[in-house]
C-alpha cells in the first residue's frame, strides 16, 4: 500500500465525485457505499424500478447527491473519511490475497500441465494443455448428492401438481443448501483443485472461502439435468446457470446457493 495510499482529501473527493449529482444508486449499494441504514434511506426520495406480479418487489434507486448529503450529515466529513480509509484498507488487503491466490493457481497449473510445440508458417508456437484431474468416485457421489439436495430444496417433484399463482408467468426463487463434515481436501477436490489441500489458491474473506461456478460444471451434469418439465401441468422448474459455493474450514461447513425459476404457461 505504502506510497500509493491516497490522502484523506483524495478519498473524500473521489467518493463525492464518483457519480454525477443526479445519478441513481440501488438501495443495496446505497447502504454499502454511503454507510447508511434502511432508516436513513426511509426519508429520501427514490425511484422504483422493475417489480410486479410474480417477479417480486421493485428495486429502489436513490439519487447520489442526496445520499452524499445524508451520509455527511450523519457521520460528518471526518467520520466518512475514517470509513473510507477502513474500506480502502480492506480492499487493498483483499487485492493482496487475490494476487497471492492467483500465484498459487499458476503454480498448480504449471505442475499439472504439459507443453507441446507446434510449427507454423509464421514461426514456432508453444501451446499448453492443462490436465484437469478426474473426480474420484467419492467426489462424483458428493456432487450428485448435493444436486439432489438442491432439487429437494427447490421442490422438484416426480409426480403430482405444482401449485402456481393464478396468473401465468415466472416465479423466481433463491435457494440455499448446507452440509457439514467437509474437509479441506474434499472442498479443494470439489473446486477442481484436488492437489491444493492447504487451499493456497483460494481467497479467504473472514472465516469463509467463496467460489462461483457454472451449475452444470459444479454438479458434473449436462444442462438438461438442471431442468424438469411437468407435462400435465405445462410447468418447468429450472436451476439457474451459476452457483456460489462458500466453505468455512473452522467448522467444516459447506453451503451452496443460487437461483431458480418455475415457469408456467
Amino acid at each position: 500500500m505504502g506510497d500509493s495510499y491516497p490522502s484523506a482529501r483524495d478519498l473524500l473527493d473521489d467518493w463525492i465525485d464518483k457519480l454525477g449529482s443526479y445519478d441513481m444508486v440501488s438501495s443495496a449499494e446505497a447502504k454499502k457505499e454511503y454507510f447508511l441504514t434502511a432508516s436513513d434511506l426511509a426519508t429520501l426520495f427514490y425511484e422504483p424500478v422493475g417489480g410486479g406480479v410474480g417477479i417480486g418487489s421493485a428495486t429502489k434507486y436513490y439519487i447520489h447527491r442526496y445520499l452524499v448529503q445524508t451520509s455527511l450529515r450523519k457521520h460528518g466529513a471526518d467520520g466518512v473519511v475514517k470509513k473510507l480509509e477502513a474500506k480502502h484498507k480492506r480492499e487493498e488487503k483483499k487485492r493482496m490475497k487475490e494476487e497471492q491466490a492467483e500465484q498459487a493457481r499458476k503454480r498448480l497449473m504449471a505442475a499439472a500441465s504439459t507443453s507441446t510445440t507446434e510449427m507454423t508458417h509464421i514461426g514456432r508456437v508453444t501451446t499448453t494443455r492443462i490436465r484437469i484431474p478426474r473426480d474420484s468416485q467419492e467426489i462424483k457421489n458428493l456432487r450428485g448428492g448435493l444436486l439432489n439436495m438442491v432439487k429437494e430444496n427447490m421442490g422438484f417433484k416426480t409426480t403430482g401438481w405444482i401449485i402456481l399463482p393464478y396468473y401465468c408467468g415466472r416465479a423466481p426463487k433463491n435457494w440455499r443448501i448446507e452440509t457439514t463434515g467437509i474437509s479441506k481436501a474434499t472442498f479443494a477436490a470439489l473446486m477442481f483443485r484436488p492437489t491444493d489441500v492447504d487451499l493456497e489458491s483460494f481467497v479467504q474473506n473472514g472465516a469463509y472461502y467463496t467460489e462461483k461456478y457454472r451449475a452444470s460444471n459444479f454438479f458434473g451434469v449436462d444442462e438438461t439435468r438442471l431442468t424438469k418439465y411437468f407435462e400435465p401441468e405445462y410447468v418447468t422448474q429450472k436451476i439457474g446457470s451459476s452457483v456460489t459455493v462458500r466453505y468455512k474450514p473452522s467448522t467444516m461447513e459447506l453451503s451452496i446457493s443460487g437461483n431458480a425459476e418455475t415457469c408456467g404457461w
